[in-house]
């Protein structure tokens, strides 16, 4: 898992590029009434520009681009992972769904802001925030953050020890 502030759901569409899309598990309006809504690759962009920081907390995964026919509906017994997750904000046993084949499955609060990422493969993580962490930013210490025993803040160009935490607030309080 990797805890963040200051990634948004639009940095992961390079990474979202050959997934078939997303299915939003929490946060907008279409879900409280569906449970669940599966947004396309295609429609990616849309939803990227959206105000989901205005959504307050929401969560989403990804799916495999084969997946998207064979998707159930939202209460079907295959998809209880992804409830539970919509409702905890943590896995409840593992973060790959089957019926997904996810690679992500992640947990925000105002876009930005907040977020929890659980990956399936730590090799789809270091690509991800190869491609999202601008090089002008910093050096991420990529095997640190694998093993979980750092954290880090990037600021200047330079990457900061931080301790590993949840409370966003308190790093940020700190540091801006």
């Amino acid at each position: 898992m990797i805890v963040a502030s200051g990634i948004e759901f639009r940095d992961f569409l390079p990474a979202l590029l050959d997934a078939g899309g997303v299915l939003l598990l929490k946060g907008d309006a279409r879900v409280a009434q569906t449970g669940m809504l599966h947004v396309p690759r295609q429609q990616l962009p849309t939803l990227a520009s959206e105000d989901i920081a205005a959504w307050g907390s929401h969560a989403w995964a990804d799916y495999a681009d084969d997946a998207a026919a064979a998707l159930p509906p939202p209460d079907d017994a295959r998809l209880a992972e992804a409830r539970y997750f919509a409702r905890h904000g943590t896995p409840q046993h593992q973060p790959r769904i089957a019926v997904l084949r996810n690679r992500f499955i992640a947990y925000a609060h105002d876009d930005g802001w907040y977020l929890k990422l659980f990956y399936s493969a730590w090799s789809d993580v270091a690509d991800f925030l190869a491609a999202a962490v601008p090089a002008a930013i910093g050096a991420l210490e990529v095997t640190s953050l694998q093993r979980g025993d750092a954290g880090c803040w990037l600021q200047g160009g330079v990457a900061h020890a931080e301790v590993k935490t949840h409370d966003i607030d308190s790093v940020l309080n700190r540091r801006l």
